[in-house]
């Protein structure tokens, strides 16, 4: 019983409409009925008509056997079965019957319609004939329309019970598809990120509930997006695929192994006596065996890889702060040279709590508009202010004055740059606003450009939008870009770059001889400024050879249009060199602090007294102590 309420669960549509079939069925197989039963009545009734004409003269002439002549005749239609003739005063006069044998099974059974038809002649009744047929006919009739019917529906039952079978394997086979890649990753087959924090939570539960231990271990391929540069993406995907293979060969059938995303794996192994040592193991086997060689393509991809490892409930309680701790001490791993891997520490557990205060003072701070600009002047070589460049600060309720070291960081690491960008335009503005109401020219700010600012087209959107809103013009304000923010931009189809210039806006290399310090590049950005990095001005007056580098880049940079300035000018004779070697512009403690807005106005008011207007000519012989 419990079976076939199952199945009828199961088949409950093709249930249904098989009722609703045979009910229809039925319904049209009693119409058929009444349909035949009355063309079977009219069909007697004219045969009965008929006969009655052909026995009217053997009536008035009183011929029986002629009567009978006519009646024997009924013997070619086999569904009668007697016919009596009557005369006028109801007596009988001829009479046939079909013998029994000759009568068929279902004729017995089927029911008897009689029909009288009266005999007229001259106009005048002489007689009735009664004729008797079996039913017989009818039912045949109707028993075959029902049959046809019920084979039909057979025949459409049967049909829709194979499609219906077929696609619900079809749709088992869809949903069952559908659940494998709810949980596993479509290009590795390994567990994705969301049934690995599964599993890892239930081993958590378990290590707290029965004191199991667990390492839970990040892998990181090394230097993967060179790869997919190199080979193209479908050697990344290669890559994935075979260090996914080689770590599930490395780890036993009841350990889990995930890809939880891009380049990144995991791995949750169950330990017993000493976790570390075991860990430890796995880890170095890892970092052997992963990295061999990779055919693809006819080339052969070298990988490596980096291995964070949380001991598990030792280092954290939940599968959040599991997955955090085995992060941070895979990205410890790739900071002290990759190819290694690293335990999490209670240390590193420290630097990530203090990270992640310092991340959400910083969100604070944007919100309550903590953070402001300072502003260091640039000099010519005739002391003459030719610039500023704004720098940020934080001002913090309870740690003061906070250096951008600490944060600029971790804003670049978190996204939050984007929003530092936008404020510092804001404060511009602000700033400018202060200077131009007490009567100030100030010369163009320069203002410092991460690439991490701009990585999707909705970010560089933003910051040119709040430039027009702003109403920070080329003549207001210029961009600063360090050498490694140039080049992962310049080659971008959508470059912020690009959109800067063709807006009119100036450009300067900042920190020059950092970063590629590529002669090629240097002629394709066509910035007008170039800033030599502060570590080739400090040794100048005491290596030949620093002093040399600083002149061959004055004469680059001049044999490209672009003015020179010189960061971190601290000594006279180190501005005494750079004027020597032909440098443009200076800037440094030597000549300016950075300072606050009311300082930089009182800097602006002094230099509008001395030279008069901006550029004229006239020094400010102490602008550091004016600051």
């Amino acid at each position: 019983m419990k079976k076939l309420l199952e199945w009828l669960a199961l088949y409950r549509e093709t249930v249904l409409s098989s009722v609703a079939m045979v009910g229809s069925i039925m319904v049209l197989t009693a119409l058929q009925y009444v349909g035949l039963d009355r063309r079977f009545h009219d069909e007697l009734m004219t045969q009965a008509r008929i006969v009655s004409q052909n026995t009217a003269a053997a009536l008035m002439f009183d011929a029986p056997s002629d009567a009978m002549e006519v009646l024997d005749a009924l013997v070619a239609s086999p569904h009668v079965t007697s016919a009596l003739l009557l005369r006028g005063d109801g007596s009988g006069f001829a009479y046939y019957e079909r013998g029994e044998r000759e009568r068929s099974w279902w004729a017995h059974r089927a029911g008897v319609e009689t029909v009288r038809a009266p005999v007229s002649a001259g106009g005048q009744v002489v007689g009735t004939l009664v004729l008797r047929a079996d039913r017989s006919v009818v039912w045949a009739d109707v028993a075959k329309f029902l049959m046809g019917g019920l084979g039909i529906s057979a025949i459409a039952l049967g049909l829709s019970l194979v499609a219906s079978r077929r696609l619900r394997a079809r749709v088992r086979a869809a949903q069952e598809r559908t659940r494998y890649l709810a949980l596993h990753d479509a290009l590795t087959g390994l567990l994705n990120r969301a049934s690995f924090h599964y599993a890892l939570e239930a081993a958590l539960e378990q290590a707290n509930a029965v004191h199991a231990q667990y390492a839970l271990m990040f892998i990181d391929v090394d230097n993967f997006k060179q790869i997919n540069d190199t080979a193209g993406h479908t050697g990344g995907d290669r890559v994935l695929c075979e260090v996914g293979e080689r770590l599930r060969a490395l780890v036993r059938p009841h350990d889990v192994v995930a890809r939880l995303g891009g380049d990144e794996f995991a791995v949750l192994l169950r330990t017993t006596g000493d976790a570390s040592e075991a860990a430890a193991r796995v880890a170095r086997d890892v970092i052997e065996r992963v990295p061999r060689q990779i055919d693809f393509d006819g080339e052969t991809l070298r990988v490596s890889v980096s291995v964070g490892i949380a001991l598990l409930p030792d280092d954290a309680r939940t599968a959040e702060d599991a997955m955090q701790c085995a992060d941070a001490a895979m990205y410890l791993a790739k900071r002290e040279g990759k190819d290694g891997f690293r335990f999490f520490s209670a240390e590193l557990g420290a630097e990530i709590r203090r990270r992640a205060a310092l991340e959400a003072d910083v969100r604070a701070g944007l919100e309550g508009r903590q953070f402001l600009l300072h502003y260091q002047p640039v000099f010519d070589m005739q002391g003459r202010l030719a610039g500023m460049e704004a720098l940020m600060r934080w001002q913090h309720p309870h740690r003061g004055m906070v250096p951008p070291i600490e944060f600029i960081p971790l804003a670049e690491s978190t996204g939050l740059i984007v929003e530092l960008g936008l404020a510092a335009l804001r404060c511009v503005r602000e700033d400018l606003r202060a200077w131009e109401a007490a009567g100030l020219r100030p010369p163009r700010v320069a203002l410092n450009l991460a690439s991490t600012q701009f990585r999707r087209e909705s970010q560089r959107r933003r910051f040119l939008e709040a430039l027009d809103e702003l109403g920070l013009t080329p003549d207001r304000v210029e961009f600063e870009l360090t050498e490694t923010a140039v080049f992962e931009d310049i080659g971008s189809p959508d470059s912020v770059l690009e959109a800067l210039r063709a807006r009119g806006y100036a450009l300067a290399i900042d920190d020059f001889g950092t970063g590629y310090s590529s002669l090629s590049y240097l002629r394709r950005l066509r910035c007008g400024k170039l800033k030599i990095d502060k570590s080739f001005v400090r040794d100048i007056c005491q290596s030949r050879v620093a002093a040399l580098l600083v002149r061959s880049i004055i004469d680059v940079a001049h044999a490209l249009h672009m003015r020179v300035v010189a960061e971190g000018v601290e000594q006279e004779a180190e501005r005494e060199k750079l004027r020597t070697l032909g440098c443009d512009l200076l800037q440094g403690y030597l000549l300016a602090r950075p300072m606050p807005c009311e300082a930089m106005a009182r800097l602006l008011q002094e230099h509008r007294r001395v030279g008069g207007e901006q550029g004229a000519p006239g020094a400010l012989t102490s602008p550091a102590a004016s600051a």
